[in-house]
């Protein structure tokens, strides 16, 4: 991953407190594979806690102050508690041990979307890159990312539990997203079609609630560009 990749992919922040951090590694290793830089703070201060989010995860014994986590929350962040296991569930909690299964549960629970803003802004440019700063050949790139893109959704939206057809929409929504820059989009589709491929249909469902609105937002983004954005340039009025 390069610099710029980092700075553009989604970021999680884990919270513990240093007697309550086993639940870390896995979630760690869990939103990687997702497509998040990772961030963890071990009995840190809260106020050392006031960085930019997408998904926050603490520990009830961290202590993070509920209006932290409310400032994440009204910034569009995923926000949730690990609780101990056993304990009792409650609204935007997971329990310890974290698995993929409940990760997957609580960004699709809370509508989380696997573009960010940094991501979109930077279609454009990725667009201009492919094609070397060619116009002509952009709006060729552009046209058949649209199509491709809605063709795509449509067929995953009415894919139900057909994992064949799943996996190839998956397979090319990975294509799709790398050639725009999206990679949470391109980690979260690999993760799909590896799913359907393996005949997971639980996580297949689970990562279709997250990838179909996901690649909504990639098409209405695609199809709002203007032409002459794709070699850099401004429209001409």
């Amino acid at each position: 991953m390069d610099a710029a990749e980092a700075q553009s992919r989604p970021r999680a922040r884990l919270l513990a407190s240093a007697g309550d951090s086993g639940w870390l590694a896995d979630a760690a290793r869990i939103l990687r594979e997702l497509g998040f830089v990772v961030d963890i703070d071990v009995g840190a201060p809260a106020t050392d806690l006031a960085a930019e989010a997408d998904l926050v995860l603490a520990s009830a014994a961290a202590g993070v102050p509920s209006t932290l986590m409310h400032a994440w929350r009204t910034r569009g962040a995923v926000c949730a508690v690990v609780l101990p296991p056993g304990a009792d569930a409650e609204a935007a909690a997971v329990r310890a041990p974290v698995t993929e299964a409940a990760l997957l549960a609580l960004l699709a629970g809370q509508h989380y979307v696997a573009l960010s803003a940094r991501e979109a802004a930077g279609i454009a440019p990725a667009i201009a890159a492919q094609t070397f700063g060619n116009p002509a050949f952009a709006d060729e790139l552009l046209q058949a990312l649209v199509s491709s893109t809605r063709d795509d959704l449509a067929q995953l939206r009415h894919a139900g539990t057909d994992l064949e057809t799943v996996r190839g929409v998956a397979h090319r929504l990975k294509a799709s997203a790398h050639y725009v820059g999206c990679h949470a989009l391109r980690r979260m589709a690999q993760r799909l079609e590896h799913a359907a491929r393996d005949g997971d249909a639980a996580t297949a469902a689970a990562l279709t609630a997250i990838v179909a609105p996901t690649a909504a937002r990639l098409l209405g983004l695609l199809a709002s560009l203007p032409a002459a954005d794709h070699s850099g340039h401004a429209a001409a009025k």
